[in-house]
């Protein structure tokens, strides 16, 4: 049997503006997760591109497998919504975070906000990889133009 490198992706949805008043929250919730939400509340981020630009995780972050990850990017480009990838190993491995491409705002000034669970999905018979790396990142990229996409900072993934 063949070891699923997929990666299971949390519904939930955000779409955060970047706003000028100060918040000692770095990531407003939404109320309902079916329905992405605006919001001023976090000036924390600065999304401000003109092609694709991945504000968190930052370089640094550390997370453990099953984790849920908020990836915050900004983008002025607008090719058929975006994708997101985990890439370690020197960016040799990589594992798509989502099934689907999600929606975004592109107006190059807006946060947008996607939350994923960093898991492995495996056949029951079979050991699981090791997805744990000190040199990982997350990739996001519009979905139809890839080459165009943008790294976060590295971060630590452990066990």
């Amino acid at each position: 049997m063949k070891i699923a490198y997929a990666l299971m992706f949390s519904a939930m949805l955000a779409f955060v503006a970047c706003g000028d008043d100060s918040s000692s929250s770095s990531v407003p919730e939404s109320s309902d997760s079916s329905k992405p939400a605006s919001s001023n509340d976090n000036a924390n981020f600065d999304c401000t591109t003109d092609s694709v630009k991945v504000v968190a995780p930052a370089k640094g972050d550390e997370f453990k497998v099953g984790d849920t990850i908020a990836v915050v990017f900004g983008s002025s480009l607008d090719f058929g919504g975006f994708g997101i990838e985990y890439r370690f190993d020197g960016g040799e491995k990589k594992i798509g975070l989502l099934e689907e491409a999600v929606d975004g705002e592109t107006d190059g000034k807006t946060c947008n906000e996607v939350k994923v669970v960093l898991s492995v999905e495996c056949e029951e018979d079979e050991e699981c990889p090791s997805i744990a790396a000190d040199d990982a990142y997350i990739r996001v990229y519009p979905y139809s133009k890839q080459a165009k996409g943008s790294n976060s900072g590295t971060i630590k993934v452990t066990e």
